[in-house]
């Protein structure tokens, strides 16, 4: 796959531990307004029916039991499922392959994941779907189906996880809590921590009772709705095969179980090492890139997430200073890039003290260190994307003038006058997905929620000076979700929190174990799922290899290009194999001040 096909599309998304994926909900709102395909006309059926939509894609809504403590595990008999008992709808949109399943060739289904919680798998693959297909494909050896899905609760899947009854509160409940003091004063962090208790108020309000859909949006019910999707996408292909006389088996060779095909990012990389660590047997051949440490997710000790933010800030200020007066950011009289960082850190000192006032499109805002922090964090994400707005956005904060950081929707949600005074017609599944936030606190403070013992003041004090004492300028705006989770009321009914791990992988024993070794790939400086955590996770997963790229930035695959790594994600989709661990790849792009685009791009 050439830079000028799959950069391009890569570097345009988002995916971010402990915030939406933005950049593919806002994909999704814009399809989902497409009046040519309409999801309500599907009825979700135990098995798996396709339709046509999007031009070139088949979607699908399966239907899956609600609770999957309430069978065991175990899929419930087509019968019953159909009839009676509360059930999910998964949404799926796939990119066929571009072999029939009676084609030698036809290689299955690959499950893909954006991360989040709560970024939209059906949203990826409209957008990215034929550039994986790209990327993974070997022409007349192996062709995969790219198959996109939504996690319990997220976009099109139902029932939705959300917790308002119309976007406006929403859109101002973000604009109120942007707004509170810093968590770095002890006011500050009573408000914060008050107002994640009464956000747990407000979603049980929302949703009352034992069947509230934030007790089924695990990640292990989530892993479990996968081997479901493969389940059912095997037992598909094997009656189309039936049909023309052509059966054999779909991802997982000869006569056995189907096993699961997955690329997955930042928290799909704990949604996928949850599925290996559940059913090991049923692991094919598993992308992950970005690493999340899992044990360090599920006990809430927020960790092993920022361990190099600071390289990763140090990274930008550096590659600003080298830019000379091509950077907003730097003065004539900076001697070196620590310069730079001591200007931005008095201004977060100051605010964190003393918020400011703005006015921006005509909206009053309280101008807190924790924008300027959650600015910094969320740009951090993709570099080569960024580093100019970022900078451009710092030298205006520091003369006073804060609309450039206002005005990013990935910091503040847009002014959304005229989105809230439209009325939304009701449907299922919704017509556009507005409460990725919500999911994002149902997944992540649920999947904590038996791992952690106390919801305190005192712990959420510990909490915000151990993430802190990582990172002192993203630290602020890395607290918002862990803080909000300080008074979650809802149990999971189905649940992992480990151990995670699994065999080395021995075909020779039956189905018991991997088929091929894990592929996990990490940036060099990633700050928000540092290098650490991808060794951590390999020796937790035997035979399992790393991939080390040479930038900056959130995942392997997003941040920048790489034909190395490119090369030895395609060599492992086509024969299983994974190359020596701690493999250096270099990319062949790096961030500049004013933007560069990589050879053969005209745009990002």
């Amino acid at each position: 796959m050439s830079p000028t096909t799959s950069s391009r599309t890569f570097w345009s998304m988002t995916v971010l531990l402990t915030s939406p994926a933005l950049a593919f909900n806002t994909f999704l709102h814009t399809r989902q307004a497409d009046s040519s395909f309409d999801w309500t006309a599907i009825t979700p059926t135990a098995d798996l029916q396709y339709h046509p939509c999007y031009t070139n894609f088949q979607c699908a809504r399966l239907r899956v039991p609600l609770d999957w403590s309430r069978t065991n595990g175990t899929t419930p008999p087509l019968n019953s499922n159909s009839t009676g008992g509360p059930f999910a709808a998964i949404a799926l949109v796939t990119l066929p392959a571009t072999v029939p399943s009676s084609n030698p060739a036809y290689a299955g289904p690959i499950l893909i994941n954006p991360g989040g919680p709560s970024g939209s798998g059906t949203g990826m693959a409209l957008q990215l779907a034929s550039m994986i297909q790209a990327l993974v494909d070997v022409p007349g050896e192996r062709h995969y189906d790219i198959v996109g899905f939504d996690p319990r609760g997220v976009a099109l899947t139902t029932p939705s996880a959300s917790c308002y009854e119309s976007h406006y509160d929403r859109s101002a409940d973000t604009i109120r809590a942007a707004g509170l003091p810093s968590v770095v004063t002890e006011q500050g962090l009573k408000m914060r921590f008050q107002m994640g208790r009464g956000v747990g108020e407000l979603c049980a309000q929302a949703n009352p009772g034992e069947e509230s859909v934030f007790r089924y949006v695990s990640t292990a019910t989530v892993a479990r709705d996968m081997l479901e999707i493969v389940e059912r996408s095997h037992e598909l292909v094997v009656k189309a095969q039936r049909t023309n006389g052509t059966a054999k088996g779909c991802g997982g060779g000869g006569g056995e179980k189907p096993r699961l095909q997955y690329l997955g990012f930042s928290y799909g990389s704990i949604l996928g090492n949850t599925f290996a660590s559940m059913f090991p047997g049923r692991v094919g051949r598993m992308v992950l890139d970005g690493i999340a440490d899992a044990d360090d997710y599920m006990t809430a000790t927020w960790s092993k997430n920022l361990i190099d933010a600071e390289a990763a800030i140090d990274h930008f200020y550096q590659t600003c200073f080298d830019a000379g007066s091509g950077c907003a950011l730097r003065q004539p009289t900076d001697t070196s890039s620590a310069d730079i960082r001591t200007r931005i850190s008095t201004l977060l000192a100051f605010l964190q003290q003393s918020p400011v006032s703005a006015i921006h499109n005509g909206r009053l805002y309280a101008v807190t260190s924790f924008l300027i922090s959650e600015a910094i964090r969320v740009s951090l994400y993709s570099p080569i994307a960024t580093y100019e707005p970022l900078s451009l956005a710092l030298a205006d904060a520091l003369s006073g003038n804060f609309s450039r950081i206002l005005s990013n929707p990935n910091v503040m949600l847009r002014d959304t006058r005229l989105d809230v005074c439209v009325e939304q017609t009701p449907s299922t599944p919704p017509q556009t997905y507005i409460h990725s936030e919500e999911v994002a606190l149902g997944i992540i403070c649920g999947d904590s929620y038996s791992s952690s013992t106390t919801h305190d003041f005192p712990s959420a004090t510990s909490l915000v000076s151990r993430i802190l004492n990582q990172s002192a300028t993203v630290g602020e705006a890395w607290t918002k979700i862990p803080l909000s989770c300080t008074n979650w009321p809802f149990r999971p009914t189905y649940s992992f929190t480990g151990p995670f791990g699994s065999p080395a992988p021995d075909n020779s024993s039956g189905n018991t174990t991997s088929a091929t070794p894990l592929l996990i790939l990490s940036t060099r400086t990633d700050h928000a799922t540092p290098l650490a955590n991808a060794y951590a996770l390999s020796a937790l997963h035997d035979g399992s290899a790393v991939v080390v790229q040479e930038s900056v930035g959130h995942c392997a695959l997003l941040s920048s290009v790489s034909q190395c790594t490119y090369g030895i994600v395609r060599e492992y989709f086509r024969s299983g194999t994974v190359p020596a661990n701690g493999t250096v790849c270099e990319a062949e792009c790096e961030p500049a001040i004013p933007f560069r685009a990589c050879p053969g791009l005209s745009e990002i």
